[in-house]
């Protein structure tokens, strides 16, 4: 049988579809499932978060009033995968404000938004956070271990590792903490069997799973979920505590912002490499991203909005940086205070002086005359 020819295309038409075709490939799945780094990130270039100190000051119980005094950044939140503006979260900004006290540290996460809640349905709001542990672990890629789903191991994907954090809030109250409990740390993993806050990690995409458990499912123990974390909504009244026969606990589509409270302590006790040790006085990478179900449609994982396109810059300030600028303020508010006490000082002297001056009666003698 006599095969039919195929005429190849020219070499500089094949080299334009390639570029092209690899240009749409890397631009759709920066953030993804490939090995690409994405395209360079110019988004929150030069923001820096800052860790505040402020013992004694904030109560994990997903309410803002106790973060008044802490300084946040506000960021756009565009699509992970993509990072197109055109295509962003349609309700608003998240603003992030983190603080410590020395011994946990502290996020607040806010974003607006319609108020969702089905306790039957998991595509409810979601939050993460993302942090690197390992010395090679990238935000492209959840750490960008170029290993397959099958492959993937503590071995072949070491230094690629970042620690996460994920909250969906359709099994937890509002105002109630969750996280970090008795019943799933003895089985060793990072798991809340109550409220979905879980402690995890990844190597990328597609090898995440808990701590204490590998990417198949399986329970290698010695893991632990530490954080805690509380959640609510505008629309929402925790004030005398809500109960399970609450739901939905607020008014559904009301307007409003979700807030979203962790903490965990700055140093844990993980030899999985599982966990970012944070430490007073240095500079870690974070990431933020945020999950809703859009026009009412249910969200896949892969489906969120990130506050940034690569690691945000998250300093821990010691407290005798925040002691020094407060003392520095202080110092000032104490010049300015002992300026004006002396200015009074001097006014009252001057005021006094002249009532005195002028409510002297001259001394007339009485003549003999006159009596």
């Amino acid at each position: 049988m006599e095969m039919a020819m195929v005429c190849p295309l020219p070499l500089h038409v094949l080299l334009v579809v390639l570029l092209s075709l690899s240009g749409l490939f890397f631009q759709v799945w920066g953030h993804g499932d490939t090995g690409s780094t994405g395209p360079p990130c110019l988004r929150n270039v030069g923001v820096k978060l800052q860790a505040s100190y402020v013992p004694g000051s904030i109560t994990v119980d997903g309410l803002s009033g106790d973060w008044s005094s802490v300084k946040g950044n506000s960021f756009a939140l565009n699509p992970a995968l993509t990072d197109d503006p055109k295509t962003a979260y349609p309700d608003g900004s998240m603003q992030i404000k983190v603080a410590h006290d020395g011994h946990d540290i502290f996020f607040l996460l806010q974003v607006p938004g319609a108020y969702k809640f089905n306790v039957n349905e998991e595509n409810m709001a979601a939050i993460a956070l993302m942090f690197p542990v390992g010395d090679d672990a990238t935000y492209h890629n959840m750490g960008g271990c170029p290993e397959a789903p099958t492959a993937c191991n503590v071995t072949n994907c070491f230094g690629h590792e970042v620690d996460l954090v994920h909250f969906e809030i359709n099994k937890a109250i509002p105002g109630r903490l969750y996280g970090e409990n008795i019943a799933d740390s003895v089985n060793g993993t990072g798991r809340d069997s109550f409220g979905k806050l879980d402690d995890g990690y990844a190597w990328n995409p597609h090898c995440r799973s808990l701590d204490g458990m590998t990417p198949t499912g399986i329970v290698t123990g010695g893991g632990q979920n530490n954080w805690r974390g509380s959640w609510t909504h505008d629309t929402t009244d925790t004030k005398y505590g809500l109960v399970a026969a609450d739901s939905p606990y607020g008014t559904l589509n009301g307007a409003g912002t979700y807030t979203f409270e962790f903490a965990r302590p700055l140093r844990t006790n993980d030899v999985l490499q599982q966990d970012a040790q944070f430490t007073i006085g240095s500079t870690h990478g974070m990431a933020a991203a945020f999950w809703f179900p859009v026009a009412d449609n249910a969200w896949q994982p892969y489906q969120h909005y990130s506050a940034s396109c690569d690691w945000l810059q998250l300093e821990i300030v010691s407290g005798a940086s925040s002691l020094a600028s407060s003392t520095k303020s202080e110092s000032a508010l104490s010049a300015v205070s002992l300026v004006i006490a002396l200015a009074s000082l001097a006014v009252a002297v001057t005021v006094g002086w002249w009532v005195r001056q002028n409510s002297r009666t001259s001394f007339n003698p009485i003549s003999s005359s006159s009596l």
